[in-house]
């Protein structure tokens, strides 16, 4: 009885996949060649979600505020509260 060497497999062959289509940019209208943006659909089933601004977020915001007004009369604090409503706003 003769021995026989071993053998491994060959790996099995690499194929290529497609890569897929580029899809239509989200929100374009469906008109061709208007180059429109459609508003996205908001419904009273999907409320706007709540933002919670940092502290950063705020002091930076405020001091924006301050340089708007361009140094003139006001408070920190009313810079502060103006920044954090709008902040939580989502403007």
């Amino acid at each position: 009885m003769a021995l026989r060497k071993k053998t491994t497999p060959a790996p099995a062959p690499v194929t290529k996949v497609a890569a897929p289509a580029a899809a239509a940019p989200i929100g374009r209208s469906e008109a061709k060649g208007s180059g429109t943006l459609a508003a996205p659909a908001r419904t009273a089933a999907t409320p706007k979600a709540a933002v919670n601004p940092t502290h950063e977020q705020i002091a930076v915001r405020a001091y924006k505020i301050y340089l708007a007004r361009g140094f003139g009369p006001g408070s920190a604090e009313s810079d502060w509260a103006e920044a954090e409503r709008l902040l939580r706003a989502g403007l």
